[in-house]
């Protein structure tokens, strides 16, 4: 198998927890709610050092071997470190330990290679993407909203997000699959990259229904949702607040305050960095949910530390339950966290800094 294949492999056959174990990393721990898997490097202390999606791409963060690891890292490139092997090596490594069959072979074309002298170069510069570039994106019909009832479900309306939002960011519902939709949209030309679905099944988790599911070719890293309904009042209020879920937007929308945007996700990419830093603002303030550490918020501050005045909310009084966003309290709560937020300045860098010399 190729690595797309094998990739696919250990994900269908649950045997990412079994693949950590086998190449050294240490406290393996999968997280449900947001489906990933977290555990320390070999060589590490850091209980969380590493992330590790749990889709059939098995993408992989590693927040203290960042030069290691860049955006396009994935099970293969832990596996490349932690047994200091080449691409190649790991590949018969995880057919190996798998047990399967490995069967590789590398097409190059020769004359290709021999003719343009620009092919290294081009093959590189393909593996940057800018981020104006829609050329590499696949967009979606807006027809198909058709597919879904534009409706804003009852369990959404009680967590506070309102008609004229669901209107606004023309949120459906699919009644074959139970599941409230959520056009994802391209931040700077609003044309549809994908969809989240939430399932509004009770105890999905027993179940084995997933709480959501994204369209596969959804490149998140490469766009930020809600950028593109709330650009406008954003530059006007001249800040910019990043909260994780898409949900986390819709509430705030609802609460008339339209300068949040959702990574979906609890990472960033250089893509994503390089968004934010085109708008005309003067202030990044960052809302990640409860559980999030403060290690995994100040490397996110740290990508704009000296190039904005960069900010984070940081719940010190206990306001929010364990797994809840800045975005799920009442108006009042979040004024309060809003006007307590904490400055990212030298010191904060330097403490962030610190924290990674002793991982």
């Amino acid at each position: 198998m190729n690595s797309t294949e094998i990739k696919k492999y250990i994900y269908e056959n649950k045997q990412i927890e079994f693949i950590l174990t086998q190449i050294g990393c240490h406290n393996i721990q999968y997280h449900q709610n947001k489906n990933y898997y977290s555990c320390s490097n070999y060589n590490g202390d850091n209980l969380t050092a590493v992330n590790i999606k749990n889709n059939e791409y098995l993408n992989v963060k590693n927040w203290t071997r960042e030069k290691e690891f860049n955006e396009n890292a994935d099970i293969i490139t832990l596996i490349e470190y932690n047994k200091s092997f080449s691409f190649i090596e790991a590949l018969k490594y995880l057919h190996s330990i798998l047990g399967v069959e490995y069967k590789y072979t590398k097409t190059i074309n020769k004359t290709q290679e021999n003719n343009d002298p620009l092919l290294i170069f081009t093959k590189h510069s393909s593996k940057n993407k800018i981020f104006n570039n829609t050329s590499d994106i696949q967009f979606l019909n807006e027809n198909i909203l058709n597919n879904y009832v534009p409706l804003l479900h009852i369990d959404w309306f009680r967590e506070g997000i309102m008609p004229w939002t669901a209107n606004k960011f023309k949120l459906g519902y699919s009644y074959s699959q139970k599941r409230i939709i959520v056009p994802l949209r391209h931040w700077r030309t609003g044309l549809i990259m994908g969809t989240t679905a939430r399932t509004t099944v009770e105890n999905y988790d027993e179940f084995g229904i997933r709480k959501y599911f994204i369209t596969p070719s959804y490149p998140k890293g490469l766009n930020i949702f809600g950028l593109y309904e709330n650009k406008e009042n954003i530059e006007k209020s001249k800040y910019v607040v990043i909260a994780e879920s898409e949900k986390s937007v819709l509430k705030r929308d609802s609460l008339n305050d339209n300068t949040f945007v959702a990574l979906s996700g609890h990472t960033i990419s250089n893509e994503q960095v390089n968004i934010i830093l085109s708008l005309n603002i003067y202030e990044v303030i960052v809302a990640l949910d409860n559980d999030i550490s403060i290690n995994e918020i100040r490397h996110i501050c740290h990508k704009f530390y000296n190039k904005r005045k960069v900010s984070y909310i940081y719940d010190k009084w206990n306001l929010l339950g364990n797994k809840d966003s800045p975005a799920d309290v009442k108006n009042k709560l979040y004024q309060f966290l809003f006007k307590n937020r904490i400055l990212y300045d030298a010191e904060e860098e330097r403490k962030y800094k610190q924290s990674l010399q002793r991982m």
